[in-house]
């Protein structure tokens, strides 16, 4: 698994939950796991902060259906602990959106489908 935070963060909702679900929310390949968009969208457009909201990627070499929706549960919960320690769910807003889209390439440069 890598994981990357992304440099982005000053504009507003609806850019950034666009681009994860797509403006009609049927963006094809991906799914929501966790999370309400809308929220996430008024949370980030309420707030006057410089940088007013996260966005990261954890990636995984295994094909999306080669993790059981028990372990991506489980992988959600450990990270939402970890990068939220000490603070309860009800503090924090975090949208979780699977992407199965997106080709990889293999150390040769070949595209894996």
């Amino acid at each position: 698994m890598l994981v990357k935070f992304f440099s982005r963060g000053s504009g507003g909702g609806d850019s950034p939950v666009n681009y994860l679900l797509g403006e009609d929310r049927e963006r094809e390949g991906a799914s929501i796991l966790r999370g309400n968009p809308e929220i996430t969208k008024e949370l980030i457009n309420s707030t006057d902060y410089a940088r007013r909201y996260t966005s990261g990627c954890l990636s995984f070499e295994e094909a999306p259906d080669a993790v059981t929706d028990k372990t991506k549960a489980q992988i959600m919960d450990i990270f939402e602990q970890t990068i939220f320690a000490g603070l309860e769910s009800d503090q924090y807003n975090i949208l979780w959106v699977e992407h199965t889209d997106k080709d990889k390439t293999d150390t040769a440069g070949n595209v894996i489908k």
